[in-house]
């Protein structure tokens, strides 16, 4: 047993009981703060390809504050998912007064990208072993009459705030040259990772471009009624079982969804539906994972993106960077 999945153990020797959250349970979803794994990317070489680790991540990171159940994705903030150990973020924001303001749709977090940063560069100056893998989207027009692009409100928090332009400075990554090979975690400790889904002056890039050639993504997020979880689970397995087929190359970087909504409320698709009559995406994931972890050849997770994730969930995905550190070790 390697070091890696030994801690994991050791962390997990729990018992494992199931989570409730408003009325849903599930074993896979809602206990996040029960996870401590601040530093699981020190036990991974430098030298591994960010495209091969098996990260576990937050849709609609910043939701925790929604009342809402039709717009609230997650039940704990930023600082407790960092300290959980998930290590990507989907990051929405809009422009108001010539700054960048965390949205979901047209609903107001009560987050601005002032506080999402400094969250983040407070997390990696106590951690510098980790890396942050931040999807940055565009979630609209900007509210009122405002002067500045996205992109300038971007740059304005990069460059000028004085709240972030230090940290930004130490902190964030640019990949600024699609022809370059994904960087290596090495590369990126102590470093904010964009994927940039909002357009710019002369087709300007600072990460991977979110629908580019590089990403191979499953967000099959239209789910019109209970009836259709099957079908959102088949597309989750999928995307899983591409991701771990898939040649280990630093060329593309794997994304899969367990999130789901429109016909259903994001808890529902995550933990359970009505009656019982479907599983939670977080427990057929969940499930999955750890079924075929040992299964002769696995290899990556890629990114797997939920709602609500518990901390089995978490554990469950780490537990795939065991693969990594066998292979380095040969």
């Amino acid at each position: 047993m390697t070091l890696f999945r030994l801690l994991l153990f050791l962390a997990s020797a729990c018992t494992i009981s199931a989570f409730t959250y408003h009325g849903y349970t599930s074993d896979y979803s809602f206990d996040a703060n029960l996870s401590h794994r601040p530093q699981w990317m020190a036990h991974v070489p430098d030298d591994v390809n960010i495209t091969s680790l098996s990260i576990p991540g937050t849709h609609d990171t910043m939701t925790d504050n929604l009342r809402s159940r039709v717009l609230q994705c997650q039940n704990w903030n930023l600082t407790v998912q960092l300290e959980a150990g998930l290590r990507y973020f989907d990051i929405r924001a809009r422009v108001k007064r010539n700054r960048l303001h965390i949205y979901h749709g047209k609903q107001k977090t009560g987050w601005s990208f002032k506080q999402v940063l400094v969250q983040m560069f407070d997390f990696l100056d106590r951690n510098p072993s980790e890396m942050i893998i931040m999807r940055l989207k565009k979630e609209g027009s900007a509210v009122g009459r405002d002067s500045y692009s996205f992109e300038q409100a971007f740059n304005y928090a990069r460059l000028h705030d004085k709240a972030t332009r230090d940290g930004a400075q130490k902190h964030i990554a640019l990949y600024t040259d699609s022809s370059k090979p994904i960087p290596t975690l090495g590369q990126l400790r102590s470093k904010i990772f964009l994927l940039q889904e909002f357009k710019c002056e002369n087709k300007r890039t600072y990460g991977l471009v979110w629908d580019g050639p590089q990403m191979v993504l499953e967000d099959e997020f239209a789910i019109h009624g209970e009836g259709q979880l099957p079908k959102k689970w088949t597309a989750i397995k999928q995307a899983l079982e591409r991701a771990n087929q898939d040649p280990l190359d630093n060329q593309h970087l794997h994304v899969s969804h367990t999130s789901a909504a429109i016909g259903v409320l994001p808890i529902q698709a995550a933990a359970a539906v009505s009656g019982e009559t479907q599983i939670g995406m977080n427990f057929m994931t969940g499930d999955w994972l750890d079924a075929h972890i040992d299964d002769e050849g696995s290899r990556r997770t890629g990114i797997v993106v939920s709602d609500f994730p518990g901390k089995r969930m978490i554990d469950s995905v780490l537990a795939w960077n065991t693969h990594v550190g066998a292979r380095l070790q040969t």
